[in-house]
């Protein structure tokens, strides 16, 4: 299955490259991507170029902070015909809420989780299971995005906190410039916490045209095939607290088990092959972003010990974790698989 993105998500891109002394289409081209493809911002392309393309230019252009300081510059608009539906909010929580709920419109290749607590939304950002990249350039793009876009709404605000999966850069001037203070990395999900002062906070009535929000409401419940999709986001929200059974996933989708795995079935996958490519995805993103051990890894992915999960990569990968651990990127599955 090859996971797609609005091309639109790499709005911004040709002028933050040329500004760091690069050649736009030159990367694009590197990364499989045609050098005019932010003149058509509504094609699909394969998800797995976008983090490819921030990769290449973070190392290219001698900038490891590239995909924050992208996700800095682009707001809504990148979203395209949806923008003015996610801004259609009367206040920062609904505009949340509408984001969480619109972005598999945008992209199939990332997943936005939210969960709410005591009047705080704790705000997730994963790539897809078969997307296989380095996490740490597109979770800050997308941190760096939704910061500044309630930042245009509540100036100098600073997030409760903002949690990373990848290990903590050298240099991290431009994330408290960007983000604030309160980071944590090595952690356990990719992870930003709005407060409840800041969700209440009312928004400028929106211009929205009714119709296109009907119509791209209508658009979002017509696309049954999501139902994967929604399940990975609750196997993925699951953990590393615990590994998500398939009748729990069912009741969480307000469906019965057996509608489930029909649904998932008809879409030619499983339950149990969501759940193994969501290990696979994680694991190779512990590997090569975080500074984490494997037993620890096994454990947060919940092997029963690190030896299965040494098979499971192994399976996975060919290699040992301890090889993709030192072996870099090169080791992802090849761009042409489905």
């Amino acid at each position: 299955m090859v996971r797609w993105v609005r091309s639109g998500a790499l709005t911004g891109a040709p002028t933050l490259v040329e500004q760091l002394g690069g050649a736009f289409g030159e990367l694009a081209n590197q990364a499989g991507l045609r050098p005019d493809i932010l003149d058509h911002p509504d094609i699909p392309i394969d998800a797995r170029t976008v983090p490819l393309f921030l990769d290449l230019a973070a190392k290219r252009l001698d900038c490891p902070s590239f995909g924050l300081r992208l996700g800095h510059i682009q707001d809504l608009s990148l979203f395209g015909p949806l923008a003015m539906s996610i801004r259609d909010a009367p206040t920062i929580r609904d505009l949340i809420h509408n984001l969480a709920e619109l972005f598999p419109l945008h992209t199939q290749g990332a997943i936005v989780g939210m969960a709410e607590d005591a009047g705080e939304i704790l705000l997730t950002f994963e790539l897809s299971a078969d997307v296989h990249s380095s996490h740490r350039q597109v979770v800050e793009l997308g941190f760096g995005l939704v910061v500044g876009e309630i930042r245009r709404h509540s100036p100098g605000w600073q997030p409760l906190h903002i949690a990373f999966r990848h290990a903590r850069p050298p240099d991290i001037r431009w994330h408290r410039r960007l983000l604030g203070e309160n980071l944590l990395f090595d952690a356990e999900s990719n992870a930003l916490l709005l407060d409840a002062g800041l969700l209440s906070q009312p928004l400028a009535p929106s211009e929205a045209d009714p119709q296109a929000k009907a119509a791209a409401h209508r658009a979002y419940l017509q696309h049954h095939d999501l139902i994967p999709f929604h399940t990975e986001r609750l196997v993925r929200a699951s953990l590393p607290s615990r590994l998500l059974a398939v009748a729990e996933a069912a009741r969480l989708l307000k469906m019965s088990k057996r509608s489930l795995q029909r649904r998932l079935t008809a879409a030619g996958t499983s339950f149990d092959a969501i759940v193994d490519s969501v290990r696979s995805d994680l694991a190779y993103a512990y590997l090569q972003d975080s500074r984490l051990s494997v037993a620890q890894i096994a454990e947060t992915l919940h092997f029963s010990e690190t030896s299965a999960l040494s098979r499971a990569v192994r399976r996975w990968y060919t290699v040992s974790p301890r090889a993709l651990k030192h072996g870099g990127a090169a080791l992802a599955p090849s761009m042409n698989s489905t």
